[in-house]
């Protein structure tokens, strides 16, 4: 039951194929091997070399060491991060904060723009791209409006 209503979940929350997922923590590949499937470009990360090596042999998967706390992936270079092993993997608080920091720092976040589909003929041309961009960096900074992206990072805590 977990892995079907994990893929019903995430498959209306992810942005629509082509888009790079990154699995951070994702073990031999049983969510990246459905996501490459259904489209997707995934990176999956792992602390353990034999999951690495398994779900490397998955087709169309790319899989490598890595640890959620210390990605070695560039700003923004994922439209999605799952963290769907470390959160609960790693039980220190610094730890969680770190890993959730990093997924922050890799993933994309185009915020209200999403919503007016394919941008490219915005992006392509310098002074709408430019307006775009500042329209985007006066949102970023009102809280209210951050939900309206189209990739969420959500954090729940259970009251002591």
């Amino acid at each position: 039951m977990e892995l079907w209503r994990t893929q019903d979940v995430l498959r209306r929350a992810l942005p629509s194929p082509p888009a790079r997922v990154l699995d951070v923590g994702g073990g031999t590949g049983v969510h990246a091997e459905w996501l490459v499937a259904d489209g997707y470009e995934v990176e999956l990360l792992d602390p353990v070399p034999l999951h690495v090596e398994r779900a490397r042999a998955l087709p169309g998967v790319t899989a490598r060491l890595g640890d959620a706390r210390d990605l070695p992936l560039p700003d923004a270079s994922a439209d999605a991060v799952l963290l769907l092993g470390p959160l609960y993997h790693l039980p220190g608080r610094a730890d969680r904060i770190a890993a959730l920091a990093e997924a922050r720092r890799v993933v994309r976040l185009e915020g209200a723009f999403w919503l007016y589909g394919d941008v490219d003929d915005w992006l392509d041309a310098p002074e709408r791209r430019r307006l775009m961009l500042d329209a985007q960096r006066t949102l970023e900074r009102v809280p209210s409006l951050l939900g309206v992206s189209g990739h969420l990072l959500t954090l729940a805590r259970r009251p002591a």
